[in-house]
């Protein structure tokens, strides 16, 4: 191989190299790498406007005891424990029930416990108040969810 071949293989692998920089260059400015502010498909379980399933009394009884009763109870003569009784709890204020130290995010949130509301705040206790004591991390399933609010309706 003499020097002119040399030359023309090295300049060929420049040029490729230079073009394929200025094809990753240009398609980057056209097509930007960035993620949609929201998922660009929302499933009825992302859709927090999505009205709930017909809950399940029996399954949210089994659902809430195996997942609740560790910090909360439910009867009415209960005492509070970690959490507050939760008897009574839908249709109640927010954050009120006497005689429990609410977190002061949850104390100032006003409203009432409805299916909206507890279905949100079962979703993730930290997004529906930030500055939460609860430690549950949330209940990622919709009819789980359906199902212990249903079960809550019959708690008076």
């Amino acid at each position: 191989m003499d020097f002119a071949a040399a030359n023309r293989g090295a300049f060929v692998i420049l040029l490729v190299t230079v073009m394929m920089g200025a094809s990753l260059l240009t398609g980057s400015m056209v097509i930007p790498d960035r993620l949609p502010a929201r998922p660009v498909i929302v499933t009825a379980e992302d859709d927090p406007a999505a009205p709930l399933p017909v809950g399940n009394v029996e399954q949210g009884a089994t659902l809430a005891n195996a997942t609740c009763s560790r910090c909360h109870s439910f009867t009415p003569s209960a005492q509070d424990s970690a959490g507050p009784s939760l008897f009574g709890v839908y249709g109640h204020p927010i954050g009120r029930q006497p005689g429990y130290a609410y977190s002061s995010g949850l104390a100032s949130l006003g409203g009432q416990w409805d299916d909206a509301r507890l279905n949100a705040w079962l979703r993730n206790p930290a997004a529906f108040s930030p500055g939460t004591r609860m430690s549950f991390r949330g209940l990622p399933d919709v009819a789980g969810r359906a199902n212990i609010i249903a079960w809550l309706k019959t708690l008076h």
